[in-house]
């Protein structure tokens, strides 16, 4: 055994030597789109959010000469999300109490790196949808806090949702799998069903239909042919 321990040593030094895995390479690049803000800690924002528990946050907005103050329903994601200077939009809660949080294409990596510094370790689903024949495509991530001390009477783990809107005509968005590896094959069906291009997926393929299949089976105007054959029918 101690023959060897040279050996791995001398390995380990020639891999260091040629430099960042592509991983980690892409893992950095992800992590330089968070603001300089977060960078300096987020622990002043923090305390600030946790200091609020209300879901509501006041609006003001000029209106020709009068201001006009409006109550908008907000979550702590929205807050922190806005503490640290990050472009999204909160579009409510779902039927469970889920917040769930619009962003850009462009937005999207430096959204999902400050949420798992944040301690948004898990990526529980990632889907798509078709909004509307014709209309957007939607690539969501469902996003869970998982503590590794959790029990059977513990509580359920805090979740938010992110979506992110994508053109039918550019359905293409920057892959999280750098982020949470679970995206790795749920993204890979999202692409196979609604045709979303997750740019820097490491094996974006299909996984459900052949490949050579003609079109994307769950979009709103997606024509089944009516045989296997007759593909050009779609």
């Amino acid at each position: 055994m101690a023959s060897s321990r040279p050996a791995l040593c001398s390995a380990r030094m020639s891999t260091q030597a040629a430099g960042p895995s592509p991983k980690l390479a892409a893992v950095r690049s992800a992590r330089s789109a968070v603001p300089a803000a977060f960078k300096l800690g987020s622990k002043l924002a923090t305390s600030q959010i946790q200091k609020s528990r209300s879901s509501s946050l006041v609006v003001k907005a000029a209106v020709g000469d009068k201001e006009v103050t409006a109550i908008k329903q907000t979550g702590n994601t929205s807050k922190y999300l806005a503490l640290l200077g990050l472009k999204h939009k909160c579009l409510g809660f779902d039927y469970q109490g889920v917040e769930i949080i619009q962003v850009t294409r462009e937005d999207l990596l430096a959204v999902a790196a400050s949420l798992y510094t944040d301690g948004w370790n898990y990526l529980r689903n990632q889907c798509g949808y078709d909004s509307e024949p014709g209309g957007d495509l939607v690539s969501v991530y469902h996003l869970a806090k998982v503590d590794i001390n959790t029990t059977d009477e513990s509580p359920g783990p805090e979740e938010v949702c992110l979506k992110c809107f994508l053109p039918r005509d550019d359905p293409t968005c920057p892959t999280v799998y750098w982020i949470w590896q679970t995206a790795d094959w749920q993204e890979r069906e999202t692409y196979d069903m609604y045709g979303i291009v997750y740019t820097g997926h490491p094996h974006l393929t299909r996984i459900l239909m052949p490949e050579h299949w003609k079109g994307w089976p769950l979009r709103k105007d997606y024509v089944t042919p009516d045989f296997y054959e007759l593909q050009d029918a779609y």
